[in-house]
C-alpha cells in the first residue's frame, strides 16, 4: 500500500507499514477509488500550522505521525469492497486500506463515487446551516467561493430555494459561481454572510456588509494565525454576531433529532443531487498528488473549487 506523507519539506507517496495478519482478523482490506483533498485544513498541516495544544482535537482515524511531522494526514475517502459495495471512510489519502468494517458509511449507490468525496465537508455545510438559522426573506452571503463556499451555495440553491450573493475577490472564481448560476450585488447589505475565506482581512470585509445585528457564520479555521479584527466600529454600534461553525460537535439545538451517523445521512441525501458534479476540478492523479501539495503548501493551487486524487 502506498499513502501521501508530509515529511519536512518534501511530500511523498510512500509504502505503508501493514498490520500483522493475526491483528485483521476483525478488520477488511479495501480499495480506494478517490479522496477529497480539504485545501484550507490541509495547507495548516502541510506548513505545521496546527497549534501542539489541539492536536488531539485535529487528529483523524487512522493517521500516522504527528503534526510537527512526518504525518499521513486526509479525511475523506471513498473505497470498494471486493463484492462492489461502495463506502466512504475518514483516512488519510491511500491507495489501500485495512480498516474496521464498522467506520466505513456503506451507501447505497446513488451517490457516484467521484461526488461522495464530498460527504466530509457536506457534514460541515449541514452543520453551518444549522448554525445560521436562516429565516424567510433574509438576504444571505457567501464569502470566500472555495471548497466550503461553493458546496454551502449549491446546497441552499438547490435543497433551500435560497440564491446567496457571493462575495470573492478572485475573479476566476467569481466568473465560475456565475457560470454555476449565483451573482453579487456590490453594496449590498446582508442579514447573514458565510465566511470561508481564512483570512482577517475576508472576516473584517463581511461586517462592514452586515445590516444592523447581522451575524457572520465563521467556517474558517486559522490554526496558528493570528488575525485581527476591527471590533470598534460596524461590529459594535451594529450589534453584529460573529458564530463559530465547525462540524466536530452537532449544535445543542439539534442533538436531541441528530446523532452522527444521522447527519451523515443527511449529507448523504443532498448529495444525490447532480448538481454537486460541477464543482469538481478534474482528478488528480495519485502519482501526482505530492506535485499538487507541493503547490498547496504555497497557497499557488491554482482556482480550482474542489480537488480529488483518483486512485
Amino acid at each position: 500500500m502506498k499513502a501521501l506523507w508530509h515529511i519536512d519539506d518534501n511530500l511523498s507517496t510512500i509504502n505503508t507499514v501493514l498490520e500483522e495478519e493475526e491483528d485483521l482478523k476483525d478488520k477488511v482490506k479495501l480499495k480506494s477509488l478517490y479522496s477529497m483533498i480539504s485545501t484550507g485544513t490541509e495547507r495548516l498541516v502541510a506548513t505545521e500550522g496546527i497549534d501542539a495544544q489541539f492536536e488531539d482535537k485535529m487528529n483523524v482515524p487512522y493517521q500516522e505521525g504527528t503534526f510537527e511531522l512526518p504525518i499521513k494526514y486526509g479525511y475523506s475517502l471513498v473505497v470498494k469492497d471486493p463484492d462492489g459495495r461502495i463506502g466512504h471512510i475518514m483516512h488519510p489519502h491511500q491507495d489501500e486500506v485495512i480498516v474496521n468494517p464498522k467506520d466505513v458509511f456503506w451507501t447505497d449507490g446513488k451517490v457516484p463515487p467521484k461526488r461522495l468525496t464530498l460527504l466530509s465537508n457536506m457534514e460541515t455545510i449541514v452543520n453551518a446551516i444549522w448554525d445560521a438559522d436562516i429565516q424567510p426573506g433574509m438576504k444571505i452571503g457567501i464569502c470566500g467561493f472555495g471548497n466550503i463556499g461553493s458546496l454551502l451555495a449549491t446546497t441552499l440553491l438547490h435543497h433551500f430555494d435560497i440564491k446567496p450573493l457571493i462575495i470573492e475577490k478572485k475573479i476566476n472564481k467569481l466568473f465560475r459561481s456565475e457560470d454555476l448560476g449565483f451573482t453579487f450585488e456590490e453594496f449590498t447589505k446582508f442579514d447573514i454572510i458565510f465566511h470561508t475565506t481564512g483570512t482577517g482581512n475576508g472576516l473584517n470585509f463581511c461586517f462592514n456588509l452586515l445590516k444592523i445585528e447581522g451575524k457572520v457564520i465563521e467556517l474558517s479555521w486559522y490554526g496558528k494565525k493570528k488575525i485581527t479584527l476591527s471590533l470598534g466600529s460596524e461590529f459594535h454600534y451594529n450589534r453584529l454576531s460573529l458564530i463559530s461553525s465547525q462540524v466536530s460537535l452537532i449544535p445543542i439545538k439539534k442533538r436531541d433529532e441528530y446523532d452522527y451517523l444521522k447527519r451523515k445521512q443527511l449529507a448523504y441525501e443532498w448529495l444525490k443531487h447532480d448538481a454537486y458534479d460541477n464543482l469538481i476540478e478534474p482528478p488528480i492523479p495519485f502519482k501526482e498528488a505530492p506535485n499538487f501539495f507541493a503547490q498547496l503548501r504555497k497557497n499557488k493551487q491554482g482556482n480550482g473549487l474542489i480537488y480529488i486524487i483518483k486512485y
